[in-house]
């Protein structure tokens, strides 16, 4: 059985072209991260679009920590 990985509300900043997404994450109260993310394979199906602005959920790749999946655009 897979292992959880680590879910964190984020912050899309800019759009960086070919699918990736500059995104700050909030680790914990005050410490950010910025982390290159790209919209899981649901959010691609159903054309769900993601620009600057806006608030989303992000799973962290376990293997390298700046490399994140966008699993949920927040309204």
């Amino acid at each position: 059985m897979p292992s959880e990985k680590p879910r964190f509300n984020g912050l899309i900043e800019k759009a960086c072209g070919n699918g990736f997404f500059s995104v700050s994450i909030e680790l914990d109260k005050g410490n950010t991260r910025r982390v290159m993310g790209q919209l899981s394979g649901k959010m691609r199906t159903n054309n769900i679009k993601v620009v600057e602005g806006d608030k989303v959920d992000v799973e962290l790749d376990t293997f390298d920590m700046t490399k994140c999946r966008i699993i949920y655009r927040k309204k």
